[in-house]
């Protein structure tokens, strides 16, 4: 399947509709590049996509997705490609054309599309209801009520509770001493409590408009050994994870020609491998 983002198009989610695919499949390309692409800020009108996947049929109707296999990604003038593979002994992951690994310590964003930027990170923002200067230790994103947020890395929990003006928050832990704090939340996830385990990309909470807030938005935060950090800028400086292990590039290579050459044999139709429903 391929797409573009225009200005009847502005969203994944909206090119991946017009062109008759449900929202899961944007979902899914999201967890992909969500790593190198934070699709609610970094979308530009005349992006481009094209994605090879697996579509899961029953009595020859719709039925669910399954993997992404490959994706190209056209983003402000910069080639992002994606090939899953599975080394041998390990687990399937997604990667660069240089065997390169597409995931991050952290994702871009803790929400999957469409909110923007409302408030960002400063030492002296003028606050929209207290009416004085103060620090604003986070990046606000304007989104509606309810909107899923997710945990940007793996991590634990350390509280989610009420917590003033910042209303229902959570605060996970990570590794290499950072935290992440998601504030104004209408709800927490199922089994979102201290001590509890959560990882990258899971639902732990919504938005809202709790505590000191003009409307609904999350306020997410990122602090690193006890100092908040700007998460736009921190985020870009975040490692790849682990590459193809060099004693299987070979294979990975081999794999990724044969995976774009199916993406590139079908330009004018959507891209897909079908598999009935209940198949191995």
């Amino acid at each position: 399947m391929s797409g573009e983002i225009d200005p009847t198009r502005s969203s994944l989610v909206a090119a991946v509709g017009s062109a008759g695919e449900e929202v899961q499949l944007a979902i899914t390309m999201a967890d992909v590049l969500g790593g190198e692409i934070d699709f609610n800020n970094d979308l530009r009108i005349g992006d481009s996509f094209r994605v090879l996947f697996e579509r899961f049929l029953r009595e020859d109707e719709y039925d669910d997705y399954g993997n992404v296999l490959a994706a190209e990604f056209n983003n402000d003038g910069r080639r992002i490609r994606a090939t899953r593979f599975t080394p041998p002994g390990g687990d399937p992951g997604y990667y660069d054309d240089a065997g390169r690994s597409l995931k991050r310590m952290f994702l871009r964003s803790p929400l999957r599309f469409e909110p923007r930027v409302t408030s960002r990170f400063s030492r002296n923002r003028m606050h929209p209801i207290l009416g004085e200067r103060r620090a604003h230790l986070g990046v606000d994103y304007g989104a509606a009520t309810g909107t899923p947020v997710i945990s940007v890395a793996n991590g634990t929990v350390v509280s989610a509770g009420w917590s003033g003006g910042s209303g229902r928050m959570i605060r996970l832990r990570h590794t290499g001493g950072y935290e992440t704090y998601y504030l104004h939340l209408s709800a927490f996830a199922r089994a979102i409590r201290p001590g509890a385990r959560v990882a990258q990309g899971q639902l732990i909470g919504r938005v809202g408009s709790t505590g000191l807030a003009t409307g609904p938005h999350l306020d997410y935060r990122l602090k690193k050994n006890g100092v908040f950090l700007n998460p736009l800028v921190e985020h870009r400086k975040m490692p790849p994870g682990e590459p193809v292990p060099a004693e299987h590039l070979g294979l990975f290579q081999a794999e990724r020609e044969r995976i774009f050459g199916l993406l590139i044999e079908v330009p004018q139709i959507p891209a897909v491998l079908k598999v009935a429903a209940g198949a191995p």
